[in-house]
């Protein structure tokens, strides 16, 4: 079992299937229904995103990396490169079925990809974009892009919704370089916390968890009252859950260290949502 949770975790399914909750819990908070080629735009979206990055990470590497999923990528190099070109085709074929107005969203998500892939592997402008934060941009709107794209007009509450998730996708992207900073450094490759060191991106991390907070307990007393109880109460203990788990990743460090703890709990903050949904 052990072995099976590490090959999704290595091939980033464990992140892809939390963006597919996420994007049915935003819908379901915004009361609209999202069609199946949603879904399935935003599950190869997402997969592709992360599988083409880590093939990056993988060719950088000496061959002898000690990172995980970097170590597996380089192993199984050309079947992923396969398996990608496959995917990719499929989601060509699915835009099909796409309605244009998602598809429009959609572009923009994908012009958001370009300048990840760009200017982080092409033009290696590390320094000046850092990857955690359009890593977070790119999770974030591509999450919201079908449920946006089914609005009719947009309101301060869905500017707050996303505000509040983004949040969250950032501390949770700025966490990971934290525990990762000793093999980042051995394997030479390059995020905030190797740029700035562990303390910075830290205190960072905890300036973004407390403002989040913040944002949530306005939301509980200016916004909760002008919304039906069920659509925003039941989901702000939700984004408070994820929130809070972020705070236990950064308050102990050696324990979440160990056996990759931090990865399993980080990843699985996106699968709270399901509990929202099950509702």
């Amino acid at each position: 079992m052990r072995k099976l949770l590490t090959l999704i975790q290595n091939l980033s399914l464990d992140v892809t299937t939390g963006a597919v909750i996420c994007s049915l819990y935003v819908a379901k908070l915004f009361e609209v229904r999202l069609e199946n080629s949603m879904l399935v735009g935003l599950g190869v979206a997402i997969w592709l995103i992360y599988s083409i990055d880590h093939l990056f990470d993988a060719k950088k590497d000496d061959g002898n990396s000690t990172n995980q999923r970097h170590a597996f990528h380089q192993k199984y190099f050309k079947p992923i490169i396969y398996v990608t070109a496959i995917v990719f085709l499929v989601g060509v074929f699915n835009l099909y079925y796409l309605p244009w107005v998602t598809t429009k969203l959609g572009l923009i998500l994908a012009l958001l990809v370009l300048i990840y892939i760009g200017s982080l592997h092409l033009l290696k402008l590390n320094k000046t974009w850092h990857k955690e934060f359009l890593a977070a941009i790119i999770y974030s709107f591509g999450i919201f892009v079908a449920p946006l794209s089914l609005l009719k007009h947009w309101d301060v509450f869905v500017l707050y919704v996303f505000a509040v998730f983004f949040l969250i996708v950032v501390t949770n992207l700025l966490v990971f370089p934290i525990f990762e900073y000793n093999n980042d450094r051995s394997n030479n490759i390059q995020s905030i916390a190797t740029l700035y060191g562990k303390a910075f991106v830290r205190r960072l991390a905890v300036i973004i968890l407390v403002l989040n907070i913040l944002l949530i307990v306005c939301g509980m007393i200016y916004v909760n009252p002008v919304m039906t109880g069920a659509r925003w109460l039941n989901s702000e203990y939700i984004l408070f859950m994820m929130t809070l788990v972020l705070a236990v990743l950064l308050r102990y460090p050696t324990f979440f260290q160990h056996k990759d703890r931090y990865r399993w709990i980080g990843d699985g903050i996106f699968f709270f949502p399901l509990i929202f949904l099950l509702l």
